[in-house]
This record gives structure tokens, C-alpha cells and sequence, in this order.
């Protein structure tokens, strides 16, 4: 009878640890519902590229002017006096003032080495001058203008494209399209019909050609790069890769 006791006594002290660990644990709490996954039959993903071109609107132009003098107070104002030259007769043809900037000199002792030592015996100077020019049909009557009013060295920059337009964007919208189009030729041979786009990503590596074909991809690019240097230079273009994925319905 002793040892029942025992046992009764063993299965309440253990019935009342396990209502108090249960008591202290902390409620869990409700998962969240699953976020629906539409099924892959229902989608259909393609990847394409678009690409845009345009001539270019704006170039900028990269100018110099040069002097040198025994004395820097003599360089100084010499240089000072061919510079607002330059500028003045710009503007006198067509260059707006806004876009005329003076960047910082380059002063440049002139040094004569004998055998009593070195000694300078002049200085030189070198103003650069960035010009942005909104026509550029007007680059080469400019370039005449500026050689003829004080301009030693001539530079002609980045060519672009007017404030607000974007090649990229136009790239896009025709990879979008292309995209569309692909999509829709599919969708037509499963007997359905292409919807929203479900999402858009831009590639990259992912999309790189398998080691067989690195041959013909590098001979492809190795011909597009002659294309483009026979292209004229203020022909500007850009490429997109991306990858569609359409509702199908």
C-alpha cells in the first residue's frame, strides 16, 4: 500500500509541474495565411532586349588657351586679356553665357639648366575652357570661331542628348514591347491570350551565353564593334536585356 501511495504521490507532483510549465510558455502566435502563388501554367516569361538610337543634340567642347611670359605678372594679364576675348566673341556667336565655364589654370615654370645652375626664366600658362553646345551642327563653326579668337588647343567632349530625354527609357519600353509580342505568339499556341505583366527585371549573367557559344558571341560583338566605328560619332544608342514575366489568361 506504501508504494501506491508513493506512486499517486509521484504522478500529482508531476501532473502539477507540467500544468505550471505549460502555464509559463508563451501562446503562439497565428501564422500569417500564405501569400498566393499563381501557378506556372497560368505565366509565361520571356526574356527580349530592345534597343534605341538617336543623333545626338548636345556635344560638349573642350578649349585652351595658352601663353607665356618672362614675368607672371605680365603672363597673368596677357592671359587674362585672350581669354575674355575668347569668351566675348562665343557669345557674339551664339553661345549663351551659362554655358561657357573657365576651369582652373595650370601655371608651369619655364626652366633653363646650365652649368651655373637652374634658373626660370619665364612662366606658362594654360586656361581650359568647356563649352556646351545645344546644336551641334554648330560644332564646326564654333571650333573656327575659337581658333581664330585665342583658342591654342581644341577638344571635342561627350556628345548627349537633350535635357529630359532618356535612351534608356526608350530602350525599355521597346524591350517591353518585343517582350509582348513574344509572349503573345506563345500564349496563342497554348489556345489562351497574354495578360498584365506580372514582373520586369533587367538581366544579366544569368542570360550569358553557354561556353559552346562564346565563339560566335565574341564574333558577333567583334562585329558590332566595326559597325560602330564606322558610325558617326554623334550617333548615340543603348541596349536593354530584360525578363517578362505575362499573366496568361
Amino acid at each position: 500500500m506504501k508504494k501506491l501511495h508513493i506512486i499517486a504521490a509521484g504522478i500529482s507532483a508531476l501532473t502539477f509541474f507540467s500544468s505550471n510549465a505549460l502555464a509559463q510558455m508563451p501562446m503562439a502566435q497565428p501564422l500569417a495565411p500564405p501569400r498566393p502563388i499563381m501557378p506556372m501554367d497560368r505565366t509565361i516569361t520571356v526574356l527580349a532586349s530592345g534597343s534605341a538610337g538617336a543623333a545626338a543634340d548636345r556635344v560638349t567642347l573642350g578649349l585652351t588657351v595658352s601663353s607665356a611670359d618672362p614675368t607672371a605678372t605680365g603672363l597673368f594679364v596677357k592671359q587674362n586679356d585672350i581669354v575674355k576675348h575668347l569668351e566675348e566673341a562665343l557669345e557674339k556667336g551664339g553661345v549663351e553665357a551659362k554655358d561657357i565655364t573657365e576651369q582652373p589654370f595650370h601655371l608651369m615654370p619655364n626652366m633653363e639648366y646650365g652649368q651655373n645652375g637652374t634658373r626660370i626664366i619665364g612662366y606658362r600658362l594654360d586656361t581650359p575652357i568647356e563649352v556646351e553646345l545645344d546644336n551641334v551642327k554648330d560644332l564646326a563653326r564654333v571650333i573656327d570661331l575659337a581658333t581664330q579668337s585665342g583658342a591654342s588647343a581644341v577638344n571635342v567632349g561627350a556628345f548627349g542628348l537633350a535635357p529630359g530625354r532618356s535612351l534608356h527609357e526608350e530602350s525599355v519600353k521597346n524591350a517591353i514591347a518585343n517582350a509582348r509580342k513574344e509572349a503573345a505568339a506563345i500564349a496563342k499556341e497554348m489556345g489562351k491570350t497574354v495578360g498584365d505583366i506580372v514582373s520586369i527585371s533587367e538581366t544579366g549573367d544569368e542570360n550569358a551565353a553557354p561556353a559552346a557559344a562564346k565563339g560566335e558571341e565574341e564574333e558577333r560583338e567583334q562585329g558590332q564593334k566595326a559597325k560602330a566605328v564606322q558610325q558617326p560619332v554623334n550617333t548615340l544608342s543603348e541596349k536593354t536585356e530584360l525578363k517578362v514575366v505575362f499573366e496568361v489568361r
